[in-house]
């Protein structure tokens, strides 16, 4: 009978509820359990990125650095610069520049758009007048040849060209050629070649003066691009 209560006294032990745990018991059990999933979370990322970088890792320990370095110098552009400051060499006309024709120069037409007043007309006057006394030296504004002297039409008076090379070519028209000036003959810049005559040919009422042009490749070209135009 003893033994009988005993065994019963076991079974309604082992149907009492287990205690639960206590709020602040299981507070701490799930912050524990979230830092330790957190951790773990880092440990794996860190793993993934060092596994799928290793260029940056070598670039970290000094394996990129031939890409930061600089890129060396152009030579060749060295070379551009040197050229420059020796100055190179001019194209086309003189190296110096040209002379105004006369020493003392004023503009009487410019080039372009003109009212011929001795044809009374218009039309593209295509050289620069300089009004002069008649007898004022004509100077080559260039050295070069003397490829004509041209007297044959009554209306361009006596007209001198020298050709200075490369297609430049310059003009002088209502002059009186120098005396032993001849067709071939090369003159130096500055040289005289002729002195302004008298007003004639179809300019005449402007009175004594140069009539000059400039041609390049046989197509007329402003004086203005070659000289100074401005009284001196």
């Amino acid at each position: 009978m003893k033994e009988q209560n005993e065994q019963e006294k076991e079974k309604i032990k082992a149907k009492k509820p287990r205690k639960k745990l206590s709020g602040e018991k299981r507070f701490y059990l799930i912050t524990a359990l979230g830092c330790a999933a957190a951790l773990i979370a880092i440990v794996a990322v860190a793993i993934a990125v060092s596994g799928n970088d290793p260029v940056d890792g070598n670039q970290a320990s000094g394996g990129g650095a031939s890409i930061e370095s600089p890129l060396p110098s152009d030579s060749s552009d060295t070379g551009a610069s040197g050229d420059n400051g020796d100055g190179g060499e001019q194209v086309g006309g003189s190296t110096d520049g040209m002379v105004m024709p006369l020493e003392t120069v004023t503009v009487l037409n410019d080039y372009g758009f003109y009212h011929n007043i001795t044809l009374n007309s218009y039309y593209e006057h295509k050289g620069v007048d300089f009004t002069c006394e008649a007898g004022t030296n004509v100077r080559a504004v260039d050295a070069g040849t003397i490829e004509s002297i041209y007297k044959d039409d009554i209306l361009l008076g006596t007209e001198i060209t020298i050709d200075h090379g490369d297609g430049l070519k310059s003009v002088y028209r209502f002059v009186s050629e120098a005396e032993g000036l001849t067709v071939g003959q090369t003159v130096n810049k500055g040289d005289v070649i002729a002195t302004v005559a008298e007003a004639n040919g179809n300019e005449y009422k402007d009175g004594a003066h140069l009539h000059f042009e400039i041609t390049k490749d046989s197509t007329h070209v402003d004086p203005a691009v070659y000289l100074t135009l401005e009284e001196k």
